[in-house]
């Protein structure tokens, strides 16, 4: 019987969020070990597509850890070497394997260690040796390293964003695994990284003419001739880490070294510096956001707002309360903000019950030079919850258990807040259905959310904008102090794609 290891340690780390990462953060939003990894396993997810291929070739799949976290500060030495441990021992004790599969999100920062994820990699060969077969899963916003690539046989990412194939890449990774033990395939991964710091539209996917669909298709032709292209992938990266590594990249992997493929990747590498400014979404101030909801109010449907610089799906705190203060200011009817982090507020919601009315210093508690100070005022409880438990029904993480943990719903001076005690965005309508909100019946939604919400949501809104409220999830990359990139970059430094060191790097065969 075949033997796979696979592990999974995922972080986003938005490097100027001031609240280091901890391992009970983790725990808190997505931690399992040995058994655990399969309880209540459903839906949308990287190990539901491991087990599905695991299934049909008789694999026996060990895996000693699953460790998610909702993306935050960098996480602590303590808590990437606690992770690392068990992963080890279980490498050690466990073996031998026939191959390694590693879901990965490829944007993490780590106090102590410059690049954590290659770091994985590095260690996790140095146990199995170069000839048992590595794969890797990637977020498509990973910063991907060139010791990655030289150490993995096979880099899998995503495809889409918002992310609805989780499954699908895990099922990609894995099916190569197999014609590679099968003696089908001898693959090698190359990779391009031009001087770009944030490229490809930032990950997005919906519109066909974004610079990542014209990438698959041009792939897709490609195979058509040529069967030696195994598997492309494209990562935006994510800005907000501050490594010597940061920055978009292309990847092809190939049966073997591959000269044409080879070139494919620096094709793919010229056409992410051709596209680095161009962006599909617009954003606007929150005032121009509020005037477009008014300018469409004639059609069906809400108006969709992703109030993005502050979501905590990209780091951000959560709790900025200004686009709360510009939709009582306007006077906004039938809105709906949220989730608003305020761990104290929710705490006396759920005290009071609904029904009742508190007294509130909302929001704005992380860090008010970043998305305003608290705004104090008087709300009523219009339901609360004590576990926030939900069920995705959405494209996105569809099947799959969430939870928003304790939670509640007040209306705030007209507007309809969702307050958690932990960082969360809003993603899927059943979130709202928690509090008794059905969402195609609203006027207005504004999330602390970027790309995910829009699997769902998007389909029934009139209308989608982007609206900066001062948060630190924030394209104004000059405001951040970054001293471990690469310089000269774009679109921090206004360069020729010569002027800037383009990174390659190729699986060592």
């Amino acid at each position: 019987m075949t033997r796979v290891f696979a592990s999974l340690i995922a972080h986003e780390t938005h490097g100027f969020n001031r609240f280091p990462t901890t391992i009970e953060d983790f725990k808190r939003y997505g931690y399992a070990v040995d058994d655990e990894v399969r309880q209540g396993l459903q839906g949308d997810s990287g190990w539901g597509g491991l087990f599905e291929v695991a299934q049909e070739f008789d694999w026996e799949v060990v895996h000693p850890l699953s460790a998610f976290c909702m993306p935050s500060g960098p996480a602590t030495n303590e808590t990437f070497e606690s992770m690392w441990s068990i992963a080890e021992r279980s490498l050690l004790q466990d073996g031998p394997f026939d191959a390694v599969l590693w879901f990965l999100h490829g944007g993490m920062m780590c106090e102590g260690v410059d690049d954590p994820e290659g770091e994985v990699i590095r260690r996790t060969r140095k146990i199995v040796g170069s000839s048992v077969p590595v794969a890797v899963w990637l977020d498509i916003h990973a910063n991907v390293s060139p010791e990655m690539v030289s150490l993995a046989d096979i880099i899998c990412g995503f495809h889409t964003t918002p992310h609805i194939d989780l499954n699908d890449t895990a099922i990609r990774a894995a099916r190569l695994l197999q014609r590679t033990l099968a003696g089908e395939i001898s693959p090698v991964t190359y990779s391009v990284h031009p001087p770009v710091l944030a490229g490809i539209d930032h990950g997005r996917t919906t519109d066909p003419d974004a610079p990542i669909p014209r990438m698959l298709q041009r792939a897709e032709e490609f195979q058509e001739s040529d069967p030696a292209l195994l598997d492309v992938s494209f990562f935006s990266g994510f800005p907000f880490c501050d490594t010597a590594v940061t920055g978009a990249s292309a990847i092809v992997v190939s049966d073997g070294l591959h000269d044409a493929c080879e070139a494919l990747a620096e094709e793919f590498g010229d056409e992410i510096w051709a596209s680095r400014d161009q962006v599909t979404i617009d954003f606007v101030t929150m005032d121009e956001a509020v005037d477009r909801t008014e300018s469409d109010s004639d059609k069906v449907g809400p108006y969709l707002i992703g109030d993005f610089s502050d979501t905590p799906h990209g780091g951000g705190y959560g709790d900025a309360p200004n686009f709360l203060r510009t939709l009582i200011r306007r006077e906004v009817p039938g809105a709906v903000f949220g989730p608003m982090w305020d761990p104290g507020v929710v705490d006396d919601a759920l005290a009071a019950g609904p029904g009742a009315d508190i007294e509130v210093e909302l929001g704005g508690h992380s860090d008010p030079t970043h998305g305003g100070a608290p705004i104090e005022t008087r709300a009523h409880v219009v339901s609360v919850s004590q576990t926030g438990d939900f069920v995705h029904k959405g494209p996105f993480s569809e099947g799959v258990p969430g939870s928003m943990g304790p939670s509640a719903r007040l209306n705030v001076d007209g507007v309809d807040v969702i307050v958690v005690k932990q960082p969360d965005a809003i993603y899927d309508r059943e979130q709202l259905r928690l509090f008794g909100i059905e969402p195609e019946a609203m006027n207005v939604l504004v999330f602390k959310a970027y790309n995910h919400m829009r699997a769902d949501f998007e389909p029934i809104c009139r209308g989608l904008v982007y609206a900066d409220s001062g948060g630190i999830f924030n394209f104004e990359f000059a405001r951040f102090d970054y001293s471990k990139i690469r310089r000269p970059i774009w679109p921090l430094d206004q360069i020729d794609q010569a002027e800037g060191e383009t990174f390659r790097a190729h699986t060592n065969y």
